[in-house]
């Protein structure tokens, strides 16, 4: 006799729409878009393994039943903002000079003004306050980081293999000397390189022709007085190993249906998961509040 929950959660097209059939009704996303789900985990991006490997469950929900998800008020500051820098980054490729704030600022406020429109805001969340922070995170950035920043590139797309797996990504900044630098937002000052972050990085590497092994991630703090704390590191044998063990692992899990979640999380919560309904129905327990 199979696994019960192994053959619950196998994953096919058929049981995807049957799911999403009996769950969440005629009209959802999942059942209106088998096509994207014939394949899952045929190709990943170092976010969906590390989005499998931190909850299964939450990439089940997302990547293959491709249910509502939301973005935060959090995360629309710092999608603007990202737009905002890679604009200015983008024409100093060429230009080999920052735009003035004026000419940012112009790109934040449309850049904010779309992103807005897909966000939900929630209840503790100020749309105007939310802007206006992210605003000043984008100011600052410009005036104290992308003077030193000279690019080669800008949001460039990847692609390739690692260990057999099909992997695609894409990377924030690659400088004319191959260090990849990547912008963060977040709620306070990180103390450490992450390890997803490291894996991340370390994928961008392989696939990116003239990329030089070194990397910096900057984060702009979204504190009461925002500063920018920078991390360079560089890649090692044990990084690029990492890789090559984690991506077919997470394949052939992927493959086999290999799907629960994660609830002793930090991030397993009705504030930091939009899938949290369909987490109870489907494996019981209670996602805390």
């Amino acid at each position: 006799m199979g696994n019960p929950l192994e053959e619950r959660h196998q994953v096919s097209t058929a049981a995807v729409v049957a799911y999403a059939f009996r769950r969440f009704g005629k009209g959802s996303t999942a059942q209106a878009s088998p096509a994207l789900v014939e394949t899952p985990g045929e190709a990943l991006s170092p976010s969906s393994l590390n989005q499998y490997l931190a909850c299964s469950a939450k990439y089940y929900f997302r990547k293959i039943l491709r249910l509502p998800d939301p973005r935060t008020g959090a995360l629309s500051v710092g999608s603007a903002v990202h737009k905002a820098i890679g604009e200015n980054l983008s024409q100093k490729v060429e230009t080999r000079r920052d735009l003035p704030w004026e000419g940012v600022q112009a790109v934040y406020q449309t850049a904010w003004t779309d992103t807005a429109k897909e966000t939900e805001f929630r209840e503790d969340e100020d749309p105007d306050q939310l802007r206006l922070q992210g605003a000043e995170l984008a100011r600052k950035y410009l005036e104290e980081k992308c003077p030193s920043i000279d690019p080669a590139a800008v949001e460039i797309q990847v692609a390739g293999r690692i260990a057999g797996v099909r992997v695609h990504g894409w990377i924030d900044i690659l400088d004319v000397d191959g260090r990849i630098v990547d912008l963060k937002t977040a709620a306070a000052a990180p103390s450490k390189i992450s390890p997803d972050y490291r894996v991340q990085v370390a994928t961008y590497v392989q696939l990116t022709p003239g990329a030089s092994g070194e990397a910096r991630v900057d984060t702009i703090t979204k504190t009461k007085t925002p500063k920018i704390v920078s991390q360079a590191f560089s890649l090692t044998g044990a990084d690029y190993a990492a890789t090559a063990a984690l991506y077919p692992a997470v394949q052939r899990g992927i493959r086999a249906g290999a799907f629960f979640p994660n609830r002793g999380s930090t991030l397993c919560s009705r504030r930091h998961c939009a899938f949290w309904r369909a987490c109870q129905k489907e494996w019981g327990g209670e996602v805390h509040a």
